[in-house]
């Protein structure tokens, strides 16, 4: 683990993602990938970062995906961490707007995180991705026809204003 959090230490500060006493907005998912990101934010107490969970579910999975809101939120109240749980029909947007189901799925979560950091005052989200997600991105964009410029994953930092909110819940 020291090594996981030196890493993310030297990535934090090259990047520039956090100031210390700032609030930031988790994505959780309940997945391996948003859990592990929560658990190092909050190992890294020299940054005092102010740590607020928000979960989408949206409303595809079911049960299961009812199952994972409610071990979200019961993780955020034994951490002590304020948590966001909304849910949101994906399904129905993506119906609506002619979306694929993920890229639906992808605009409400990023709306739905986006108004959540508002709410609470954050000027960073954090979301957890792995290696299979950049090169699924990689793949996305040269499918849309992206040159080679365009060719690239997701970036470490981005700016919240530019999230697109059309799609965000509520």
């Amino acid at each position: 683990m020291a090594d996981v959090l030196r890493k993310v230490r030297q990535t934090i500060d090259r990047y520039e993602l956090l100031a210390p006493g700032e609030t930031v907005v988790v994505g959780v998912s309940g997945g391996p990938d948003s859990l592990c990101l929560l658990h190092v934010l909050r190992r890294l107490s020299e940054y005092d970062l102010k740590l607020h969970v928000a979960h989408l579910n949206h409303m595809i999975r079911g049960e299961e995906a009812d199952a994972d809101a409610a071990f979200v939120a019961e993780l955020a109240k034994e951490w002590g961490l304020p948590a966001t749980i909304e849910a949101y029909d994906v399904p129905r947007l993506a119906r609506e707007k002619k979306l694929a189901l993920e890229e639906a799925a992808r605009q409400a979560r990023y709306g739905f995180l986006a108004q959540v950091a508002r709410r609470v005052g954050a000027r960073r989200i954090a979301v957890g991705h792995n290696a299979d997600d950049q090169t699924e991105t990689i793949i996305m964009h040269w499918l849309r026809g992206a040159g080679l410029a365009g060719l690239r994953g997701m970036l470490p930092k981005a700016d919240l204003a530019a999230l697109r909110l059309e799609a965000a819940p509520g």
